[in-house]
Formats: structure tokens, sequence, C-alpha cells
């Protein structure tokens, strides 16, 4: 078995804004719809994003956290920061190698985006 890809399923409280949110301020795309649950895309990055809170999903909204590795971090993190991005983490060196920085949604799941400065 190879593994091809893979999607993060993040569970929301109010898909609307939150389409809002992963489109206008972090740059995702639509790639598909089934009706409360939206896949996003971004490059090779798939997040899908489910707003079915109402309807026997378990799941609380706010509990996902998701890491990105992506190039030219610096400048994506000055374009969302200009846009309102939920900056939780300034964008810094770590000792751990990578150059990153971390932003909420607006139910608290967290993205990490980084780059190996090694």
């Amino acid at each position: 078995m190879k593994a091809i890809s893979s999607a993060i399923v993040i569970h929301v409280s109010d898909l609307p804004a939150s389409l809002i949110y992963y489109q206008d301020i972090l740059g995702f795309s639509e790639d598909f719809r089934f009706g409360d649950y939206v896949g996003l895309i971004h490059g090779s990055v798939l997040v899908h994003l489910n707003g079915q809170i109402n309807q026997g999903i378990k799941k609380i909204p706010g509990g996902a956290h998701l890491c990105i590795d992506c190039d030219e971090v610096d400048t994506f993190y000055e374009q969302i920061k200009a846009k309102g991005a939920l900056i939780t983490v300034p964008i810094e060196d770590r000792h751990y190698g990578m150059l990153d920085f971390a932003v909420n949604d607006p139910d608290g799941n967290t993205l990490v985006f980084g780059s190996s400065i090694v």
C-alpha cells in the first residue's frame, strides 16, 4: 500500500463563517460540497470542514491541530496577517529547525504553517 494523500476533517460551529475565513483569509479554494460538509484545497493540502454539529456528530469544534509545510512562509504570514488572520503564535525561527507560525480559525482550531530552515 502506498498512501497517496490525506485530509483532515475540522468540525466547525458556523460553516458559512468558517468558509469565509478559510477562503478569504487563508487562501483555500472550495473543492467540493456535500450539504454541510465542504472540501477545501490549498496546493496539495486538503481540509474538510464539517458543519453538521446538530446532526449526531459528536466531535466538538475547536479541537483540531494541523501542521502544514509550505514554501515562502514569511510572505504568506505577512499576507494573511494583513487580511486579519487570528495569529496565535507569531512567525519565528524555532529551535527544532522550522520557521513557523500558528493561526486559529473562528472556533479555535489551530493551523501551523512552517518551512524547514535546516
